[in-house]
């Protein structure tokens, strides 16, 4: 079993960083619609589990994709009332629709906007310190 172990890890190493934040998000998508398809009630806040992988996609893209993210989960939301059978679509629609709209769509561009913010100021400052290492004459270990 510890070579399974072994192999898996090899296999997390290879993917990337925002490779892996997505693929959680799909994780999270899947998992908040399959609940609030089984448990989902008014009052409960399940829905409310959604803002896990818009904010995950967030990080790993940009502004617009975590507002696209915030559509998905709109719309995984409005599905899932509709499967589960408590509402009709015009109920769903009604009942503080607007809301999650507009507070899904705002956490996906405030977050992805400032983690395209982070990086531009990571990788501006590693030009940077580029340079300062240029000038004092030191090379830096590139990995």
């Amino acid at each position: 079993m510890p070579h399974v172990t072994v192999l898996a890890y090899h296999a997390l190493r290879s993917v990337s960083v925002p490779q892996r934040l997505l693929v959680g998000a799909t994780v999270a998508y899947a998992g908040v619609f399959v609940l609030l398809v089984a448990y989902g009630r008014p009052g409960l806040g399940v829905s409310q589990g959604f803002y896990v992988p818009i904010v995950l996609a967030a990080l790993a893209t940009d502004a617009a994709t975590g507002a696209l993210a915030g559509l998905t989960a709109l719309g995984l939301y409005v599905v899932a009332e509709l499967l589960s059978g408590r509402e009709t679509l015009a109920s769903t629609l009604a009942a503080g629709t607007g809301i999650r709209l507009a507070s899904f769509v705002a956490a996906g561009l405030i977050v992805g906007w400032f983690a395209t913010r982070a990086r531009r100021l990571v990788a501006d400052s590693l030009h940077v310190l580029d340079d300062l290492l240029a000038l004092n004459g030191v090379e830096r270990d590139e990995r």
